[in-house]
This record gives structure tokens, C-alpha cells and sequence, in this order.
């Protein structure tokens, strides 16, 4: 059994918050890129023609870059919030033959999710969270 290691954002440095957002941009992009309309014909795009399954697909892919995001980052209730509502949109344009085949190019839930993630998490302070424990455990003491 695999344990996850979910850590703070705060608890993150610079360096490490760029590199883990680097990855996760990689990803979320070519996610996008890969489960919506494109012009050369590859196993992609033929499963995107299909109504139900290319939806569910890029449906399904969008909530294990979730889960991909959880197992990195701890995240408040708010910006979580955010990140399901974004599929849920995604889930119920791109249901719609031919225009949720368009849907998915533009709404891009991935790079939406992406964007909220990385405004949260370079807006965390890291000291934030080491000056309210010092306060706490200097009033204890």
C-alpha cells in the first residue's frame, strides 16, 4: 500500500513550488491539448468522435489531475471547491455533440484548474504559518 504525502503549501520552498507546478503545467496542458478537437486524425481524436466515451474520457482524465493535485498540495475547502466545479462545467458543455467537442478547446478544465492552483499556491506566504505557531506556543509558554 502507498502512503501519500500531502504537504502544506507553506512548507514548500519557491524552488519546490515552481518545480511541482512545472510538472502539473506539463500535464494539465497536454491533457487539453490531447482530449479536444484537433486537426490531425489520431487515436485521440477518434475517440473524441464518439459522443459518450470521448466525454467521459476527458471527464475522467480531468478528475485524476485532480487527484494528482491532491496527492501534491493541500488545499483549502475554497479553492477545491473551484477545482470540482470547473469539471462539472466541462462535464455538462462538453456532453453536447459537436459543440462540446468545441466546449472542451476552449473551456480547457485542466489549464482552469492549473491556473487556480497556481494563484493559491504562490500567493501561500511561507512564514505565515510558523509565525502563528511561534505566537500560539509563546502565549502557552
Amino acid at each position: 500500500m502507498t502512503t501519500r504525502h500531502i504537504r502544506d503549501p507553506a512548507s514548500y520552498s519557491v524552488s519546490q513550488k515552481k518545480e511541482t507546478l512545472r510538472a502539473l503545467y506539463r500535464q494539465a496542458r497536454h491533457l487539453d491539448k490531447k482530449w479536444s478537437l484537433s486537426c490531425k486524425p489520431d487515436e485521440y481524436f477518434l475517440l473524441n468522435m464518439i459522443p459518450i466515451l470521448g466525454d467521459s474520457m476527458s471527464t475522467i482524465l480531468a478528475v485524476q489531475y485532480l487527484r494528482q493535485i491532491h496527492s501534491s498540495f493541500a488545499l483549502p475547502p475554497e479553492v477545491e471547491n473551484k477545482f470540482v466545479r470547473n469539471v462539472i462545467i466541462h462535464a455538462g458543455g462538453s456532453i453536447v455533440p459537436l459543440v462540446g467537442w468545441l466546449f472542451r478547446r476552449v473551456f480547457g478544465v485542466n489549464m482552469r484548474n492549473y491556473k487556480v492552483l497556481e494563484k493559491y499556491v504562490m500567493s501561500v506566504d511561507p512564514d505565515s504559518e510558523s509565525i502563528e505557531a511561534d505566537s500560539v506556543t509563546g502565549l502557552i509558554n
